[in-house]
This record gives C-alpha cells, structure tokens and sequence, in this order.
C-alpha cells in the first residue's frame, strides 16, 4: 500500500526555498522589465527631442534663407542711399567752393550810396596765388567747378558821383560786402565843366569819375577734389551771366541814379 503524506505542502521540508527561488526569479524579471521600459521611455524621448531640434533647425535655416533674400532685394536701395549720401556732400563741397555772386550783386545794390552811379561792372574769377593754376588746372580736368578753389573773385567798376567826398563813401561801403578782402581805387577824376567830352565830363559839372577794383577773399579748397592731370586753365576766367554766357557784366545806370537797395 502506498504511503501518503498527509503534511500540507507549504509545510514540507524544502518547500519554503523552492517558493523563494521562484519568487526571487519574478521580482528579477519584473526589475529588467522596469529597467526596458524606462530605457524605451528616455530613447523616445531623446529621439522626440533630437527630432524637434532637427525641426527647428530646418525652419531657423529656412528664415536665414529668406532673410539673405530680403537683404539681397533691398541691397540696391542700400546702393542708392549711399550714392545719394556721397552725391550730397560732393554737391555741398562743390557749393562751398564757388563764388556767389547772386549774393554779391545783392550786397552791391546795398551798399552802393544814392549819390553814387554805376557806367559798368564786369566780375573775374582770377589765380589768387601760388596753388591757383594747379587749383583751376584740377578743377579743369575734372570738370568740377568753374571757379576753381583758391581763385580770386573781382569786381571792376567805373561810375559817377556826385563829389570827390561821395567817391570815398563809395568806397567805404564797398568794404561793407561779405567776404570782400581789398577795395583799390584805380582813378578818381573831377569833372571839368568845360565840354571836353572826356568821361568825367559824362559825370556832370560838379561830377567825379571813378574806377574801382574790389577783391574778394580766395575760395575755399574743395576735401575731396580729385587729383587729375590736364591743360593749365587761364589766368582769368571770366563770371557768368545771369543769361549763362561767360564774360563782362555790364550795368547801364543814368548818371544821377543810384543803385537800387
């Protein structure tokens, strides 16, 4: 007859060590499946990461692309303002370095006294020293200016006035113009009365003929007039007229009249 044991299994000798190893295999496998599942969860996330920078690389590389297109697009306006700029100051140098003689005949029709009267007027633009002919040379070549930097602006008048005293006033307010720098008396002749026909006589019977050379102070030099090799200009260049032409600019005036202020 076959023995049975009647002692309950988790009873027997050897069976608690048999469970515990049993048991202990479980809680290792539950560990290692911890272990994937975090080691699945940091790659997710990293990839997901990796993924989104790689995103947003493309699209700061996409608004790098198209900012250097705008920039491309607007780099012909950034040419022009600069043209504009440089065109500017050589326009402001090249208005400081020439004579105004708007500015000067406005000046003369001021200080000319009522007893006095002009017969002509003629405006020079003249070498004013040692560095005027390469000056008018340079401007020449260049094309820059008529009245070269360095150029001494004249004015060569002949008139009537009243008296010999009235002759001195005349050239006491010439001294008054801007920028005026010497007034040289070249003759002063006292009418006679007696109908030689001589040009103090045109002056009337008390009248005084005059003439007088006013220099004006040298133009200034131009920063940024170019250098350039060419033909030397003329001792004197003529003024321009109001109509554009050079030369002579003649002012009629009656004998007794004066200026207009």
């Amino acid at each position: 007859m076959k023995a049975v044991n009647l002692i309950p299994g988790d009873q027997r000798p050897g069976a608690n060590g048999l469970a515990g190893r049993s048991g202990g295999g479980a809680l290792i496998v539950v560990a290692m499946l911890a272990a994937l599942a975090v080691l699945a969860f940091l790659y997710g996330k990293s990839k997901h990461d990796a993924s989104t920078s790689r995103g947003e690389l493309a699209t700061a590389n996409a608004e790098l692309v198209a900012d250097r297109a705008q920039v491309g697009r607007l780099a012909p306006y950034t040419t022009f303002i600069t043209s504009a700029g440089q065109r500017t100051q050589e326009v402001s140098q090249l208005i400081a370095s020439r004579f105004d003689w708007s500015h000067a005949f406005s000046d003369l029709g001021r200080v000319l006294p009522r007893t006095a009267a002009l017969a002509t007027l003629s405006g020079t633009v003249g070498a004013g020293g040692p560095g005027a002919s390469s000056s008018a040379q340079t401007a020449t070549a260049s094309g820059t200016s008529a009245t070269p930097p360095g150029s001494t602006p004249t004015f060569s008048l002949t008139g009537c006035a009243t008296t010999q005293s009235q002759v001195a006033l005349t050239l006491q307010r010439l001294r008054l113009m801007d920028g005026v720098a010497e007034v040289a008396l070249q003759a002063s002749t006292k009418s006679g009365g007696g109908g030689s026909g001589t040009s103090s006589d045109s002056c009337g019977p008390n009248g005084a003929a005059f003439s007088v050379q006013v220099s004006f102070q040298p133009l200034p030099a131009s920063p940024t007039a170019p250098a350039a090799p060419g033909a030397a200009a003329p001792a004197g260049t003529p003024a321009t007229t109001a109509a554009g032409s050079p030369g002579t600019v003649p002012v009629a005036s009656a004998a007794g009249g004066g200026a207009s202020r």
